[in-house]
């Protein structure tokens, strides 16, 4: 097999593979091979997209291959789901392969993980993938547990893995990156996938139990009482925030008419009702980066998507794509809520720091939109980020007040490798390169906020930053009202959106360092 993903990443000046220095290149020659999927959920949430596609396709197109998802849930129970209770889980699951999906700020939690894994199955191969894997390649091959980081899309990467195990395909896993023995990487191109049509639908068999999906937590804002699943209509976003992960991963993409992905909307529709038949979905949630990605799309969509379906959902947009005939397409559709990210209240800020270039006024307008449209509004607001002033933090809350939208939520910032605000924050030496305690959704639980980079007293002292988080939480609490109570409900299944996150508790810093 040789896709076309496997052709584009090929490139002519790579140095020949040496297959005599690898460890893992033909050792998996069983009839069956086994795959472990992982990943880390510090909330509770169980469902990963990029596994849930990559199982699809290994199961489409690599009949042999057994897959499996033993995910590390933390905030279930801490004590099952601790490196060494999870790694003689894996020992007796009988994997061939266990392939952790890794965002970033989940990295340094699941480190130990990967060391208990290789003390109890030192023949066992371990890959990363994810946004740590794309975005940070060196710390995480270079973690001494790592075999195998894929670099770019997971899918076809994958199935070159499958075949360089089983040796039945001569030269590297193309897409990944590999350790060899003498401990030098071989490094291949990351796949860029421009047809995501010629992938099969995600696979969500893979994420149900014994009892279907009535033990699976699949959404960590959806209604409870109902199957929310988590859908995607496509990939991709066209924008350049300074925080964001997708920035690099667009500066990087080689075709960038191809970066913006969708599904025709008919396909699309079809396979909504698929799973709304086959799991009994009473709400979709799309994890879209941004859902109005293609305007001619989002109208097609929606006619049908009201037509055949017309459950409630939930979509991520941006306000300056959220005007009056968007939101009321939106609602006429069945949108319930729209998650959109105003990350600082600073017009200037926001703007100079971290891209974003939309005024308060749009910001205010789209707000107004969504609510004279009968949709509920949840915020993204970033705190503590480089050069932010106890001033701009404070315009933060003050918009969000102006709004009052039904759930406010706000997190500090994590620092994410490739990111232009990451370069930025280390121009400045801001960046706490000891720091591996970092508060991310743990903080609002914890209450307990402290700066994720190296403090700033001119600017932002900790002392204030804590302080005006508090006041933050003091008015989440007040504010927040997001319910599932509404007429697509029964009432008996109203509940409050919440976020629980237990990540905080599982690292520790190394000592201080400030050289």
């Amino acid at each position: 097999m040789n896709s076309k993903a496997d052709v584009i990443a090929i490139s002519t000046e790579r140095p020949a593979y040496p297959q005599a220095k690898s460890k893992w290149f033909g050792t998996k020659k069983g009839e069956k091979l086994k795959i472990v999927f992982s990943f880390y959920s510090p909330d509770g949430n169980e469902i990963s997209m990029p596994v849930a596609s990559i199982s699809a396709y290994l199961k489409r197109d690599f009949p042999g291959i057994e897959v499996t998802l033993l995910p590390i849930l933390i905030l279930r129970d801490a004590e099952v789901y601790s490196p060494a209770s999870y790694a003689k889980s894996i020992e007796e699951s009988g994997a061939d392969l266990i392939a952790f999906s890794v965002m970033s700020p989940h990295w340094y939690p699941m480190e130990p993980y990967f060391e208990e894994i290789k003390k109890l199955c030192p023949d066992l191969p371990i890959c990363i993938g994810g946004y740590q894997a794309m975005l940070s390649q060196q710390q995480t091959i270079e973690n001494p547990n790592v075999d195998y980081i894929c670099v770019g899309d997971g899918e076809y990467a994958t199935g070159n893995l499958v075949q360089h195990l089983r040796g039945s395909k001569d030269g590297p896993a193309d897409g990944m990156w590999e350790k060899l023995i003498d401990g030098d990487v071989y490094e291949s191109e990351p796949h860029q996938i421009g047809d995501i049509g010629a992938l099969p639908f995600p696979d969500y068999d893979v994420f149900s139990k014994e009892d279907g999906f009535n033990d699976v937590n699949s959404s960590i804002f959806g209604p409870k009482g109902k199957l929310v699943l988590p859908v995607m209509t496509g990939r991709g976003c066209p924008y350049r925030c300074t925080y964001c992960c997708n920035t690099p991963l667009l500066e990087g993409w080689k075709v960038k008419k191809t970066f913006l992905r969708k599904y025709d909307p008919q396909d699309m529709v079809d396979e909504l009702i698929r799973l709304r038949d086959k799991y009994n979905v009473g709400y979709f949630e799309f994890w879209d980066e941004l859902f109005l990605s293609n305007l001619k799309f989002v109208r097609a969509f929606f006619a049908l998507y009201k037509e055949q379906l017309h459950l409630p959902f939930s979509i991520n947009s941006r306000v300056e794509v959220m005007g009056e005939d968007f939101c009321k397409l939106a609602a006429d559709a069945g949108c319930h809520t729209i998650w959109f990210g105003i990350e600082s209240g600073d017009e200037e800020y926001r703007s100079k720091f971290l891209g974003r270039k939309m005024k308060n006024e749009q910001v205010i307008a789209a707000a107004e939109n969504c609510k004279r449209a009968g949709i509920n509004r949840l915020t993204f607001n970033i705190v503590g980020a480089p050069l932010e002033t106890a001033a701009n933090m404070r315009e933060t809350l003050k918009l969000n007040q102006l709004i009052s939208p039904e759930h406010f939520f706000f997190f500090p910032y994590i620092p994410l490798r490739g990111t232009p605000l990451y370069e930025m924050a280390k121009k400045e030496g801001l960046l706490d390169i000891e720091k591996k305690n970092l508060h991310y959704l743990s903080a609002v639980n914890d209450k307990v906020f402290t700066l994720n980079m190296k403090e700033r007293p001119d600017l932002l002292s900790a002392e204030e930053y804590n302080e005006i988080c508090q006041e933050m939480l003091a008015f989440q609490t007040a504010n927040n009202r997001l319910t599932y109570s509404d007429d697509e409900f029964d009432s008996s299944d109203a509940a409050s959106a919440s976020v629980n996150d237990k990540s905080f508790s599982l690292v520790a810093d190394a000592p201080a360092n400030h050289l």
